[in-house]
């Protein structure tokens, strides 16, 4: 699925540049990270956010600090967008090293899923959020539909559909 969505945002104004990073070792590619601009909303009030997605390490490199030392790289370049905060759906075990909150205890609630667990945030700038309830809604690119994603898959050799540990959904 994440291949469509890449796929989807390339056609998009929003993807931040300067935040579609990629991470080496030995002249390989070992992972990448993609970010997009995106808001939060409350009372008619927009204020600028950000989104990754994805964010991926090859399975082969995976638990060898290259996801850690690519997020924490791509955050502090966030930190400094004018963005007050950054939004993600993902693992709280994981993300929470990094700084993420569960968007819900913040007062920041997911359009697609008000009561996600999974609907994160890392905050750059809570004091210009208190005393309102605000709402985020995934920006164009990120919705995948189901027959869209079976054609598009279509245009590529066969291969073999796996679930692997660290994928949301498993």
């Amino acid at each position: 699925m994440e291949h469509l969505i890449v796929h989807q945002l390339r056609k998009q104004k929003h993807i931040i540049k300067d935040l579609n990073l990629v991470a080496e070792a030995d002249g390989q590619l070992v992972g990448h990270i993609l970010y997009v601009a995106s808001e939060i909303t409350a009372d008619g009030t927009r204020l600028p956010s950000l989104t990754f997605g994805p964010f991926s390490i090859s399975p082969d490199q995976q638990g060898r600090g290259y996801g850690q030392a690519l997020l924490e790289h791509s955050l502090a370049l966030a930190e400094n967008s004018g963005a007050v905060l950054v939004a993600i759906t993902g693992f709280p075990d994981y993300y929470s090293r990094f700084g993420f909150v569960k968007g819900k205890e913040v007062g920041i609630r997911y359009q697609a899923d008000p009561e996600a667990d999974y609907f994160l945030v890392k905050l750059f700038r809570p004091e210009v959020l208190e005393g309102r309830d605000w709402w985020f809604t995934d920006p164009p690119g990120y919705t995948v539909d189901e027959l869209v994603l079976e054609e598009f898959d279509k245009t590529f050799p066969y291969k073999e559909k796996l679930v692997l540990p660290g994928q949301l959904g498993q």
